[in-house]
C-alpha cells in the first residue's frame, strides 16, 4: 500500500524529514501568502504573472494555541492541539500540533511541519500523510512525541 499526501495542492515532502508549504509571492510588492491562489495579492491586489509560485519553510514561531476537548468528527480524537504558527517565511498559518496537549507549549516556541499519519475513518486504511506542527528542541531537530 502506497502512502500518499492528505492535501498535495497545499504542501510537499521531497525528502521526507522537511515539509515545504506550496505558497506564492507577489513579485509587484514582495508579499508573501499561503495558500497559493490566483485571484490577486491580498496586499496591492498585483495579479497574472506578478503572482510566483514558491515553496515555503515549515518552520516557524508558535504565535498561539487552543487546546480542543471535544471534536465532532468521529475521526479526530481528543483532546487535541490547534496551533497558530508565524512562518519564517511570512504567513501565519493554523495547523494540528503533534503534541498531544499543550503543557510543553509556549507563545514564541519553534516549530516546524511534520508528515503525520492522518486519521483514517471507520473501516478505512490509514495510507496518507498530513502536515501537523511540532515544538523543535534543545537540539533543534522535533521533539519526539506522539
Amino acid at each position: 500500500m502506497s502512502v500518499e499526501l492528505s492535501h498535495p495542492d497545499l504542501y510537499r515532502s521531497a525528502s521526507g524529514d522537511s515539509v515545504e508549504l506550496l505558497g506564492m509571492k507577489c513579485s509587484s510588492c514582495g508579499y508573501v501568502a499561503f495558500p497559493r491562489q490566483r485571484y490577486g495579492c491580498e496586499k496591492c491586489g498585483a495579479t497574472g504573472d506578478a503572482l510566483k509560485e514558491v515553496e515555503l519553510d515549515s518552520t516557524g514561531t508558535l504565535a498561539s494555541f487552543a487546546t480542543v476537548h471535544m471534536h465532532q468528527a468521529k475521526t479526530i480524537a481528543a483532546p487535541f492541539v490547534v496551533g497558530e504558527v508565524s512562518l519564517d517565511a511570512g504567513p501565519t498559518v493554523r495547523a494540528t500540533m503533534v503534541e498531544p496537549t499543550d503543557e510543553a507549549m509556549r507563545i514564541g516556541a519553534r516549530v516546524t511541519g511534520r508528515l503525520f499519519p492522518a486519521p483514517a475513518a471507520p473501516d478505512t486504511p490509514a495510507n496518507k500523510l498530513e502536515l501537523r506542527f511540532s515544538l523543535i528542541g534543545p537540539s533543534g531537530r522535533p521533539e519526539a512525541r506522539s
